[in-house]
């Protein structure tokens, strides 16, 4: 009973320092919780509710021992609000500050914004003189259709370690998720996809079963529609990069557990990896035949930050149709880079610890069961605080949008762009190999197969030749940093115009 008492009057005084310290949006967080702090206390100071002579416990032990087990859970989902909370006020306060410092807080904001490949006009609003501004509703409604992939919690341990949540290590790991999720949607919805969730028509219906289908792929579990967990990340990162659950990955080492996973599962989409920045086309079509392929880019553009020579690339990169995003961040935290307005680049940042979805039988997701995966506030960061390890990602589709995300690049090369990639015809001479087929497979197609991929190359070639004599026509013009590139295609049903 003594102990109870002093329980109490622990919870008591505990809840009453939360709630002065804590947030308005936190307090009713508390008055949840407070019922069930005493079984968490109890928890913790390693207190044995059962009597010791039972052999079974009670219907009114089970409850305690259940309020125990809630209690807890309660107790992590609030942290984890309490620190969601904190690091939303840190980084508008950082931002705002960096913005303030390079004197572009109280500048006009640049009416001139591209997400993945799309450009926007933003018309100003009258007597509208900050950066901090919203955006407009197919801004932000385009923005929350990327797959928003953060740090989880109360999943089913990872390996054979005690993991139950990434978070503080799994950053990388979940910024190379939302850049396969976006070449998944890419490939499997197209750009500019939308759907209504409560629709009975029947392309609505299709479309919400791919994309409940595609945010599978990266639940935290070992099932196996979830190709892309953080588990299979975790574990095949420790096969490909020596590195135990819990440690940090880099970005190289992320594109590389990606296309290891890719391989595994027989994808639909195929991971193609570079770290010299050459793509190597004879490798793309492989056996003579393309497929779907993502090209992860593999970069450092620095020593602490980025080199500002690469600031115009990594600026039309997210302007390239191809565009999947860029998987980089600040020094030690990354983000997932999806777009430019200015000198600064929109992002998805993964450091927000969310619950697990647990799996349903027959995909029976709601809207609201998938919400985490979605995010309506766009967020920047200018260049200058950019860390300079950096993975670009690009979807092609077809060969002949690869032709055409070879003849930009060569374009931007040929303008005085600093590309940190290029386009060579042959094999790469390091390329890992791809999983052997049988002998009498191999030496019956070899031939077949090498006039087949010369036949592809040869078609890439004229696709490239007849993209660069179509946009013969290229407009210089200055800007803040001096001369810079604006392309215009007029042969494209789009304008595709790098304006930096």
């Amino acid at each position: 009973m003594v102990l109870m008492e002093n329980t109490d009057h622990k919870v008591v005084a505990a809840t009453a320092e939360m709630r002065q310290d804590a947030p308005a949006t936190v307090s009713s967080g508390l008055d949840a919780t407070a019922g069930t702090l005493k079984a968490a206390v109890c928890v913790a100071e390693h207190v044995e509710l059962r009597p010791q002579c039972a052999a079974q416990p009670s219907d009114g032990q089970q409850q305690q021992q259940r309020a125990i087990s809630e209690g807890t859970a309660d107790l992590v989902d609030l942290r984890n609000h309490v620190v969601n909370t904190l690091r939303e006020w840190y980084v508008m306060a950082s931002d705002s500050i960096a913005s303030l410092l390079d004197g572009r807080l109280l500048q006009q904001p640049p009416r001139e914004l591209w997400l993945l490949g799309k450009h926007y006009n933003i018309e100003a609003q009258p007597g509208e003189q900050s950066w901090l501004v919203g955006y407009p509703p197919d801004v932000i409604s385009d923005f929350s259709h990327l797959v928003w992939c953060t740090y989880r919690s109360k999943y089913a341990p990872i390996d054979t370690s005690a993991f139950t949540t990434d978070a503080g290590w799994g950053c990388m790991l979940r910024a190379g998720q939302m850049l396969m999720a976006q070449a998944l949607q890419l490939h499997y919805l197209g750009r500019d996809w939308v759907f209504s969730w409560c629709s009975s028509i029947a392309e609505d219906k299709h479309k919400r079963k791919v994309y409940i289908g595609i945010v599978k792929q990266f639940f935290d579990n070992y099932t196996p529609t979830s190709i892309f967990s953080i588990h299979r990340m975790a574990a095949l990162g420790r096969q490909f990069e020596g590195k135990d659950v819990g440690e940090w990955f880099g970005p190289y080492g992320t594109a590389r557990i990606l296309r290891g996973l890719a391989l595994q599962a027989g994808h639909d989409v195929s991971v193609y990896t570079t770290t010299d920045g050459v793509v190597y086309l004879a490798d793309i079509c492989e056996e003579g035949e393309f497929r779907p392929t993502l090209i992860l880019v593999a970069s450092m553009l620095g020593i602490d930050r980025v080199n500002p020579v690469y600031y115009s690339f990594i600026q039309a990169s997210l302007m390239l149709p191809q565009s999947a995003g860029i998987a980089g961040g600040r020094p030690s935290s990354a983000l997932y880079f999806v777009g430019s307005q200015g000198d600064e680049l929109l992002y998805l940042d993964p450091h927000y610890t969310r619950p697990v979805i647990k799996e349903r039988e027959g995909d029976d997701y709601s809207q609201a069961d998938l919400a985490t995966y979605c995010c309506s506030t766009p967020k920047r960061i200018a260049l200058s605080r950019l860390d300079p390890c950096m993975v670009f990602g690009y979807y092609c589709g077809s060969l002949e949008s690869l032709a055409d995300l070879r003849s930009r690049v060569d374009l931007l090369a040929n303008d005085g762009v600093n590309a940190v990639m290029s386009f060579d015809e042959g094999h790469c001479p390091d390329m890992e190999p791809s999983p052997p087929t049988s002998l009498s497979t191999r030496d019956s197609n070899m031939q077949a197969c090498k006039e087949s991929q010369a036949a592809q190359l040869a078609k890439l070639s004229e696709f490239s030749s007849a993209e660069n004599s179509a946009r013969s026509s290229v407009r210089s013009r200055p800007n803040s940093c001096g001369a810079e590139i604006v392309l215009e295609s007029e042969c494209s049903d789009e304008e595709w115009v790098t304006e930096l």
